[in-house]
């Protein structure tokens, strides 16, 4: 077995895997001590065959690794990127091989340390239209929150269409854009394997809608039929493992301490992607009935 892959075995046994699991939390935490639960330490661990788990306790970061390079999803908060550069390491694998960094979405808590990551891995961003240009003004003139959470963008970004494959050797990795939560979201979507068994992984972006203007948004004016589009979009997903920008919004944590238990399948839950999609339709449609009421 190659060393790294060693080391990455010893890393997933630690003790200090775990800690108490979070509640899925709002979009946009301006207020310092959110920001720090967001940014709480975590060990990293195996996900699934090649698929890691390298971000933060409250913030997502995934990594998916290979022969011919690995690719990083997410960079959460500026503050985050050297915690996921460490985590890369203690999984025995080398900054020098992160050939990508895919977003799901351009807000400074998923977009925020992807500027360190990129000089210090030399990888190439890849990011939909509309979320490579909000990340290319570092989080400015967004739809909902203007220029309030502004951070360093990266140098340069490579875009991708709807239904595109990002390829890095062996890996394959198709582009869903799930737009609402901003105009630029994406889910991303792979297969790992174990052995003979290969799962649908999904990383489904951010469907809530936190403190977002849904009705009369000169900014937005297409807000509800994309936020409907992409309920629709992330149900129908082939979908074993389903993954979150906020761990909390798929109950990740719950899953992971019965992992840890012993519990091999925890992860494994085929109705997660409509699960996920139904929940927010839900608080998506009362929000909408509400600020429509209020609009008459």
């Amino acid at each position: 077995m190659p060393l790294r892959l060693i080391v990455a075995a010893l890393a997933i046994s630690l003790p200090s895997l775990l800690q108490s699991a979070n509640a899925a939390p709002a979009a946009v935490a301006p207020q310092s001590s959110a920001r720090a639960g967001w940014n709480a330490p975590q060990t990293p661990f195996r996900i699934y065959g090649n698929t890691w788990y390298v971000g933060v306790r409250g913030l997502t970061a995934i990594l998916v690794t290979s022969p011919a390079g690995d690719v990083l999803i997410d960079g959460d908060l500026p503050e985050s990127a050297p915690l996921i550069e460490d985590h890369i390491r203690a999984l025995g694998f080398r900054l020098a091989d992160v050939k990508l960094i895919l977003n799901t979405h351009a807000h400074y808590d998923h977009a925020g340390g992807i500027a360190q990551l990129q000089r210090d891995t030399g990888a190439e961003v890849v990011a939909s239209v509309a979320g490579a240009a909000l990340m290319a003004r570092g989080g400015r003139g967004d739809p909902q929150y203007g220029d309030a959470y502004p951070y360093t963008p990266p140098g340069r970004i490579r875009t991708v269409a709807d239904g595109e494959i990002v390829k890095l050797g062996p890996l394959a990795i198709a582009t869903h854009l799930t737009p609402g939560h901003t105009p630029g979201s994406t889910t991303w979507t792979w297969r790992s394997c174990e052995a003979d068994r290969c799962l649908d992984i999904v990383y489904a972006d951010s469907l809530s809608t936190p403190d977002y203007k849904l009705v009369n948004n000169p900014e937005y004016p297409g807000i509800v039929g994309d936020y409907r589009h992409s309920f629709a979009t992330i149900a129908a997903l082939p979908c074993d493992i389903v993954l979150s920008p906020h761990p909390g919004m798929v109950d990740f944590w719950e899953r992971v301490d019965k992992l840890q238990a012993g519990d091999a399948n925890a992860l494994i839950d085929r109705n997660g992607c409509r699960k996920y999609a139904q929940d927010a339709s839900t608080a998506f449609e009362a929000k909408l009935a509400e600020q429509e009421a209020a609009a008459r």
